[in-house]
């Protein structure tokens, strides 16, 4: 993976422990899950909730922020899944698609 892919693979890594309770408290304080305030179809899309930013330069790029962008903007079939061994795989697969397509 190319470098810019291999840091939105942490990110999401690390997104995917603390929605499984294994993250630390310091990572498990910064991503909450998005909870509509009314049923909606993506109720069950297994989304987190992006919080708003001040500063345009260093406020999108905060663990905070793109942790729950990229989360969000994973297919689905790959935020269903359950096992981490298999999200590892299957995100590893996702992003090497995104970053060498033509």
């Amino acid at each position: 993976l190319d470098i810019i892919s291999a840091f939105q693979f942490q990110n999401v890594k690390k997104s995917i422990v603390n929605l499984h309770n294994l993250a630390p408290p310091y990572l498990s304080e910064l991503l909450h899950p998005y909870t509509p305030s009314r049923s909606l179809r993506s109720s069950s899309a297994v989304l987190l909730s992006v919080p708003s930013f001040r500063l345009s330069t260093m406020g999108a790029r905060a663990f905070s922020c793109s942790a729950p962008r990229l989360w969000n903007s994973l297919p689905l079939h790959i935020r269903q899944l359950d096992s981490i061994t298999q999200f590892k795989s299957q995100i590893k697969t996702h992003l090497f698609k995104m970053a060498y397509t033509l």
